[in-house]
């Protein structure tokens, strides 16, 4: 009777000791004006105060940025010294409002936002817990881990908009696992602040469940002509302009070296090796992905949930640009591998499974911490997490995994 008893209760404590070290690094983050400056966020005020002055067509002109973010540090900056603003512009009226003179209450309203994108994940994931019949303990205790999860946190702590990409993947699931076609093709459209993801995930239900495919496009389009109203035709092209210097890493603030994808890794590996070889690279892997899974999809009857933690995992290493933050996404297939060991697992003992996203969370956040394993880490659990989910889905201990 102790077991059972103890497990959640050293794992609710370690929840509670990891949340209780967020909140003294948010503390310290904000008491430190250079960290806040520096952030992420910057670039988001940036894009704010731009919208704020009613100048939409300028949001991707990159003098008109330098101005801004002038005014944060109080000091000359040169376009190479900025942290350019280079997303979609899905979120910038509410950032507008957000957005106010006051460099530090804006940073902590958009924290605010982003905290609840984070939120609503959750909800989806109890709702699909509650779908497969997890008790209230067992869901309070994952959901806690899920959202907890240590590049969430980071990704919020630097004002990143990685949290609407985790809520649009976690909409994507919640709608194939549920069967709901309609809310899995519109989870793949909000992954459009990340093209590269979003297309990698989306281009293979053309060749199964297509009215995933159809309704991605169809939330996609509403979303591209309602960026092009908001920026017009200068505002599209400054945007497309950026996207290219992007993709090939010249961008400010872009550290190729420092992402953790294959780009990133060649890099490493390869320090004397001509990066614009390592991008034509990049592309033709992240090509081949694409043909890979589309075969792959083209060739089973029915779509299994370890297909779905292969491509969430592989769109992160083969994506040509990702940065930590962006490793949020991580939490799909650490969510697809706790599912399929689930389904196999004794009622009232699922409380186990939340050793998977607790120790991914500290072991990301102690690679974080130590230089030699923050590189290797992340693409082990890329490596690990599928290959977990292919194993337990065809070599199931009693019964065999359902189908999506």
């Amino acid at each position: 009777m102790t077991r059972p008893r103890l497990g959640p209760i050293l794992l609710a404590l370690a929840l509670t000791l990891q949340a209780t070290w967020y909140i003294l690094l948010l503390v310290t983050y904000i008491r430190i004006p250079g960290d806040v400056k520096g952030a992420d966020f910057s670039a988001f005020y940036t894009a704010g105060r731009i919208a704020a002055s009613g100048h939409y067509s300028l949001l991707y002109d990159i003098p008109t940025q330098v101005k801004i973010q002038e005014s944060i540090w109080g000091m000359p900056l040169q376009a190479d010294e900025i942290l350019p603003f280079n997303h979609p512009p899905l979120l910038v009226p509410v950032l507008q409002i957000i957005c106010t003179n006051n460099y530090i209450l804006s940073y902590l309203r958009w924290l605010t936002l982003l905290a609840c994108f984070v939120a609503a994940a959750g909800f989806l994931l109890d709702r699909l817990l509650k779908s497969q019949q997890w008790k209230s303990a067992e869901r309070a205790l994952f959901i806690t881990a899920f959202m907890l999860f240590y590049p969430t946190f980071i990704s919020v702590l630097k004002g990143q908009d990685s949290a609407l990409l985790l809520l649009g993947g976690m909409l994507w699931f919640y709608g194939m696992l549920r069967e709901k076609d309609p809310l899995a093709g519109l989870g793949l459209a909000m992954l459009v602040i990340r093209p590269q993801i979003a297309l990698l995930l989306s281009i293979p239900f053309i060749f199964n469940r297509r009215r995933v495919w159809w309704w991605f496009c169809g939330g996609s389009l509403a979303l591209s002509i309602y960026s092009f109203l908001l920026v017009g035709v200068r505002g599209s092209q400054d945007f497309i302009r950026l996207l290219f210097q992007n993709a090939g890493g010249q961008s400010a603030g872009m550290n190729p070296n420092a992402m953790f994808n294959f780009v990133g890794m060649a890099l490493r590996i390869f320090p004397h090796t001509e990066i614009g070889f390592i991008q034509n690279l990049a592309w033709a892997l992240y090509l081949v992905a694409i043909i890979g899974l589309s075969i792959l999809w083209g060739r089973v009857r029915n779509l299994q949930l370890w297909h779905l933690v292969l491509a969430a995992s592989l769109s992160l290493f083969i994506a040509p640009h990702l940065h930590y933050h962006d490793l949020s996404f991580l939490l799909l297939p650490i969510l697809g591998v706790s599912l399929i060991v689930a389904r196999n697992q004794p009622a009232g003992s699922r409380f186990l499974l939340l050793i998977l996203p607790v120790s991914c969370s500290l072991a990301l956040l102690f690679a974080d911490l130590w230089d030699p394993a923050r590189f290797i880490l992340p693409y082990l659990l890329m490596l690990i997490l599928p290959v977990l989910s292919w194993f337990y889905t065809t070599h199931p201990p009693a019964q065999e995994v359902p189908t999506l």
